[in-house]
């Protein structure tokens, strides 16, 4: 009788109700829609982190100084996708001290011996430098340590790297991930080209409201668990996985 009761009080659920018991957690990232790699394994890896404390999470695209003010007034959760210091002048979000994933930014070229330590080691080089369009802080660093005749955009990593093995421009900066994909993929025809070191490497955090403090050291624990158990790089592999060259 009482499994027949508990049938019955299923059935008379309405549908979803399951998942609608889950408390959903919505975050703000900052990255524009062309960086998709960026929204997808922030996504990946908070909904993961989340399930585990049995909650949702939603991340969306938000305008960096929107999302800013939102997460701030509590509109929203949260924020994901910042640096260590974003929380030093804002006094209602909380830092969830793990790292999500490092974003690692590299310089490609073919040229013998180069290496590459920060931006400055381009600073005052005759280097021809391409960036990949779309990543407005790639833009912006290699604008003030170089002239504008040096420096030109390219839609992918793929084009970015073929130009470095043709010779059309001497340093291809992007995101590790994508160049050494790129690399992987096509090693007979960019077998001259090798990673000549980081210009930059930002690991990035979750934030979340005030409201929401006591998550934190619970989530740093799952972050942790999750780099460990190769989760996180799991996830990594399968946003790459879904990068469909050549729109970024």
């Amino acid at each position: 009788m009482r499994s027949r009761a508990l049938l019955l009080l299923c059935l008379s659920l309405p549908p979803g109700h399951a998942a609608a018991a889950r408390d959903t957690i919505l975050l703000a990232h900052p990255y524009p829609r062309e960086t998709s790699y960026a929204p997808r394994v922030l996504a990946l890896i908070c909904a993961d982190a989340f399930r585990q404390l049995d909650m949702r999470a939603e991340v969306r695209t938000y305008p960096p100084l929107r999302g800013a003010v939102e997460a701030e007034s509590g509109k929203i959760d949260g924020e994901v996708g910042r640096a260590y210091t974003y929380g030093d002048k804002r006094p209602n979000l909380v830092r969830v001290d793990e790292a999500l994933v490092s974003f690692r930014v590299t310089a490609f070229t073919r040229i013998p011996d180069l290496k590459i330590s920060g931006w400055d080691s381009l600073k005052g080089t005759g280097y021809r430098v391409q960036y990949r369009s779309g990543y407005t802080t790639f833009k912006a660093q290699l604008e003030q340590i170089l002239p504008p005749s040096q420096l030109s955009s390219v839609v992918d990593s793929q084009a970015g790297l073929q130009n470095v093995a043709l010779g059309r421009t001497d340093v291809f900066v992007d995101l590790e991930e994508y160049g050494l994909l790129q690399l992987a993929r096509l090693q007979n025809r960019y077998g001259e080209v090798y990673n000549a070191g980081l210009v930059q490497d930002t690991p990035v955090y979750i934030y979340l409201h005030k409201r929401h403090a006591a998550l934190a050291p619970r989530l740093a624990e799952i972050l942790a668990r999750m780099k460990a158990s190769g989760a996180i790089a799991r996830h990594i592999a399968q946003a790459l996985g879904e990068e469909h060259e050549p729109a970024p």
